[in-house]
């Protein structure tokens, strides 16, 4: 490219429009190009998402370096982010940040996030990456139309005169406004559904048992006629029904299916893992034969808590003080039972503390993933969330938005 002065507009001042920003402008600085980056955000904040993420802390990404196996905790985008992966992935997320002082540990799940738990590492990060190299953000500034001239792209921001630039990213997330712009230029918004949500639930099993969780559970999720769901993870109980990373990976995966059935379903749940019913019937029998003359209520299934035992006891219909020799086959086919595939009904979904995710956006087959280019209207790019592409929890997310924009940014200023 010749070094006339070439102008970039990204509409969203969120984590992949920031990085994106910054990423172009680094690349500008370094080659010596004549690049000026302007970024556009509707409310008064940069970095909302960022901000709240992880509780405070930040999920910044997540500790899988193995690019396939990273892929597959997408459940829209899994084939498509293989490529871009290859070329920015979590280890090069952690490298970024190393360079800039700031480092990431990972916790034994995997999530990884800023060693001073805090998320406001990572924004001043941002902030003063963006300042240094003159990436010029404008706050309060929502962008209400957008054209394709034969100039460049027209940008209608509110209560300033429109604008002219020669490429333009949209990283709006999964707001209204962005799949309006991205239709008005041209692309399909596939069907939209909330992800990562919790299940409403009301059952004896769970009735003011808030906060008694399990290390691992199976989870079974029927829906209608549309095909089941399973997965296996920790467990919560809340309030309002069942939370925590088995069951919001669960809601991932059958987001649109839940939404289409009003969050309506059949939830099956094995308390105890991923065991078969036969050897949930053996641990039981041998807990009960190794104390015959013990109360079933002292005799504790590992690693259920002792009220959750009194409860499902309770709810078999079984007296805590009978003794283990005294229990009947239909007592314990029916503590087996509920150990192994408790039958609760879903009756709705709530979210999962302020972490918004969206299903669907701008079809994948409309990008290309070697660019995030549109293929429908050129100079155009679109990253993060506002792409038909989300993760589960765990920092998923925010490495596709980290990813997306390093790969736009470099389009956008190269070529």
């Amino acid at each position: 490219m010749s070094n006339e002065l070439r102008t970039i507009a990204i509409v969203g001042g969120g984590a992949s429009g920031i990085f994106s920003a910054i990423r172009a402008a680094r690349l500008a600085k370094d080659s010596a190009l004549n690049v000026k980056v302007t970024v556009f955000e509707a409310s008064s904040q940069l970095l909302k998402k960022v901000k709240i993420s992880g509780g405070g802390r930040c999920n910044v990404t997540h500790n899988q370096y193995e690019v396939r196996a990273l892929t597959q905790s997408y459940p829209r985008g899994e084939r498509e982010l293989r490529s871009p992966f290859q070329k920015f992935q979590p280890q090069d997320t952690v490298e970024w940040f190393k360079q800039r002082g700031v480092t990431i540990k990972a916790e034994s799940d995997g999530r990884m996030f800023p060693v001073t738990d805090s998320s406001q590492t990572i924004i001043d990060c941002f902030l003063t990456e963006a300042k240094s190299l003159g990436v010029q953000i404008e706050t309060s500034s929502p962008v209400q139309e957008v054209g394709k001239t034969p100039a460049g792209f027209q940008l209608i921001v509110k209560g300033q005169a429109p604008m002219l630039f020669d490429r333009l990213l949209l990283a709006t997330g999964s707001s209204q406004v962005g799949y309006k712009l991205a239709r008005q230029l041209g692309h399909t918004i596939t069907e939209l559904a909330p992800s990562l949500f919790t299940f409403k639930i009301q059952h004896p099993l769970l009735s003011d048992l808030a906060g008694t969780s399990f290390p691992s559970a199976k989870l079974k999720l029927k829906i209608a006629d549309e095909k089941d769901f399973e997965q296996v993870g920790p467990l919560l109980i809340t309030h309002w029904g069942l939370s925590g990373p088995a069951l919001l990976k669960l809601s991932a995966w059958a987001a649109r299916e839940m939404k289409r059935q009003n969050y309506q379903a059949k939830l099956s749940v094995c308390w105890l893992g991923d065991l078969k019913e036969e050897e949930v019937r053996g641990s039981f029998w041998a807990k009960c034969e190794a104390a015959p003359k013990s109360n079933i209520g002292n005799v504790l299934i590992e690693p259920l808590t002792r009220r959750f035992w009194h409860q499902l006891l309770d709810y078999c219909e079984v007296p805590q003080a009978k003794k283990a020799s005294e229990l009947s086959k239909k007592d314990h086919n029916r503590i087996v039972a509920a150990l192994h595939h408790s039958e609760l009904q879903v009756t709705g979904k709530s979210r999962f503390k302020e972490e918004f995710v969206e299903c669907g956006g701008v079809d994948l087959k409309e990008i290309s993933f070697k660019t995030f280019q549109s293929k429908i209207c050129e100079g155009l790019h679109l990253t993060g969330e506002l792409l038909d592409v989300d993760g589960i929890t765990g920092g998923f997310n925010f490495q596709h938005a980290w990813t997306s924009a390093w790969l736009a940014a470099e389009s956008m200023v190269q070529d």
